[in-house]
């Protein structure tokens, strides 16, 4: 991979101490990175608290390659944080639909085959039984515009260290953090069209959002819900 060695001694320094950091706070069980292709790439992963970053972060180091990630733009402009972020080219996207040239960062990330991890829910998901809820369109323009594969990986486990809403992690008892990397998924029906309308646009998201939910279904307890929570209607 054609990255800098600044960059690569950046992510090094980073990863020295928070891969020490998430191996204290929790056990591994992760499987499937052989399904990780050589190219560039687009992890879609379901969202269930703000920890996850961290045990992604530290799953695609672990392969050897870089993890970029779409992040809120007001991470970036925190001082020291958004420094940090900025110069390890994590790349910034502003949820009220201001423009950011987060495309051409993104781009620039595939052509090293670098990794891009995306959240398509766009937050922790609201699902009363923390199912995957609705997915937004980004993800699937993204794969559009540029090409590249997008691999579904679904999780469990990190929620029960950080729940949503707590500032400290909860250390005892050591749980675990599981992560399921799938195959791609199969777009092509998608990517040959010649201009894909809305209603194409969605259904591609909810297969990704679906094999997202069958990979993690194995983890936790339950059956997934018939019609996926979206915030929207239960305001």
């Amino acid at each position: 991979m054609s990255y800098p060695l600044g960059l690569r001694a950046m992510y090094f320094g980073a990863a020295a101490i928070v891969r020490p950091a998430n191996m204290l706070m929790m056990r591994r069980d992760w499987k499937g990175q052989e399904n990780l292709p050589d190219t560039g790439m687009i992890l879609a992963v379901n969202h269930i608290s703000d920890l996850d970053p961290l045990y992604m972060g530290h799953m695609v180091y672990s392969t050897g390659r870089l993890p970029h990630f779409l992040a809120k733009k007001e991470l970036f402009e925190l001082p020291a944080v958004g420094k940090l972020i900025t110069s390890m080219k994590q790349i910034p996207v502003d949820r009220a639909g201001r423009s950011i040239d987060s495309l051409k960062m993104a781009e620039e990330v595939l052509a090293r085959d670098g990794v891009i991890i995306i959240y398509p829910e766009g937050t922790t998901t609201k699902d009363p039984d923390m199912w995957p809820q609705i997915g937004r369109l980004g993800m699937i323009r993204l794969a559009l515009t540029t090409g590249a594969p997008v691999i579904p990986v679904g999780q469990w486990g990190v929620h029960e260290t950080l729940p949503k809403g707590d500032k400290l992690p909860k250390l005892f008892p050591r749980r675990t953090s599981a992560i399921r990397v799938g195959t791609e998924s199969d777009l092509e029906w998608l990517r040959t069209m010649g201009k894909p309308g809305q209603r194409d646009l969605t259904d591609a998201t909810e297969q990704v959002m679906s094999e997202i939910t069958d990979l993690m279904a194995p983890l936790r307890e339950g059956t997934p819900p018939e019609t996926r929570y979206n915030p929207a209607k239960n305001r």
